[in-house]
């Protein structure tokens, strides 16, 4: 089989798209190693085949200026000459019309749960097509029972359609005990004796403001914990900044900035609870990822939080503030819960693996093209 790849997602930093994409990837072209896999990107990929070794960047024409232009206007042409049997778009974005049958990935209906917590220009380029592009896909996947669900309810797609393909969190995030190893991040990133983490993009539906209160609340009980933060700067942040200077808190937040993915295992080992009290997500990858590294994690009782992380996470209501300083001060005084925390965590994330997300997700493939042979 010839599989076309939406590429984009890989380039540059990566987000949790771009690591699902990678992941994914790697996991099919070790499943499915006589398949073939055509990268297609607006800019070049840099030798990105070299950790994929099934992959190939497809000779096509860059524009590097706009990835939605590229995608309309160029790319619709470039798969017609390559042939794909299909292509898989991984970031709910693909050409309004295109010579092969789709699979389009959306990890989540935040653009209209949430739509006050995008920028104007994702209204712009998404929210108008996406029921559109959605629609004309042959199948679609998602990361979480409750993304289905909303995905159902917001587009009103057909419920057979869609596909739970979950996430999990890479081989590489385990528990780094070597003192060497940590105290160098330590010195690298200036980070203090005891903090709680935060990884992620910095931006309003992560529901950071609120944590800032609530660390504010901890630390006046005498719980001398500081905050770090772990990700890309987003947008609508300015708010949050100023919270922080308001309530005097400059020297106990500290922001690291982009993280990359071989210094995350060892971050979360030296965290004493990981706090991701998210409004919204389709899967959550970070708690998870801090469950494999042996980190306490407590998130939302809400979106798809709850049903990833289960009993292995400290669930609390991310719309109060009282309830997430209340969750930090239990986990922070309480030794033995963290250990049990640590525990149902190591035990969570093995039911998530990419190789099974692999061999779900070709499944898919498998039944889009012979659906397709069928209407020959």
């Amino acid at each position: 089989m010839r599989i076309g790849f939406d590429g984009t997602p890989l380039l540059g930093q990566r987000s949790g798209v771009g690591y699902y994409t990678s992941n994914l990837l790697s996991a099919l072209a070790e499943m499915q190693p006589d398949w073939e896999y055509l990268l297609y990107s607006n800019r070049p990929l840099n030798g990105l085949e070299s950790s994929l070794p099934h992959a190939r960047q497809v000779e096509q024409r860059y524009f590097p200026q706009s990835r939605w232009l590229w995608m309309q206007a160029i790319l619709p042409g470039t798969i017609q000459s390559s042939q794909p049997h299909l292509c898989h778009f991984t970031n709910a974005l693909a050409p309004l019309w295109q010579p092969a049958p789709y699979v389009l990935t959306i990890h989540d209906a935040s653009l209209f749960v949430y739509g006050r917590y995008h920028p104007r220009a994702r209204h712009l380029t998404m929210r108008l097509t996406l029921p559109l592009i959605a629609r004309r896909a042959e199948a679609i996947i998602t990361v979480s029972d409750h993304s289905r669900s909303d995905l159902i309810r917001v587009l009103s797609l057909e419920a057979e359609k869609i596909h739970v393909v979950y996430e999990a969190a890479a081989d590489k995030f385990r528990p780094v005990d070597d003192e060497r190893a940590l105290d160098a991040l330590r010195r690298k990133y200036k980070l203090p004796t005891n903090f709680v983490l935060y990884v992620g993009t910095l931006e309003p539906r992560k529901n950071l403001l609120r944590l800032v209160r609530a660390l504010k609340q901890v630390r006046e009980e005498g719980l001398d914990y500081h905050l770090v933060l772990a990700g890309p700067m987003g947008w609508m942040m300015e708010t949050f900044e100023r919270e922080v200077q308001q309530t005097g808190l400059e020297n106990a937040v500290h922001y690291v900035g982009y993280v990359p993915s071989e210094d995350l295992p060892a971050l979360f080992s030296l965290a004493t609870v990981f706090a991701f009290p998210s409004l919204y997500e389709g899967f959550g990858l970070p708690p998870m990822e801090a469950m494999a590294c042996g980190t306490p994690v407590l998130t939302s009782n809400r979106s798809s939080l709850a049903e990833i992380c289960g009993d292995a996470a400290y669930l609390v209501d991310p719309q109060s503030e009282e309830a997430i300083a209340a969750g930090l001060s239990t986990l922070l005084r309480d030794e033995e819960l963290r250990r049990a925390l640590r525990a149902r965590g190591f035990e969570r994330v093995t039911h998530f693996s990419w190789q099974r997300a692999a061999r779900e997700t070709s499944a898919v493939y498998e039944r889009v093209v012979r659906n397709g042979e069928s209407k020959r």
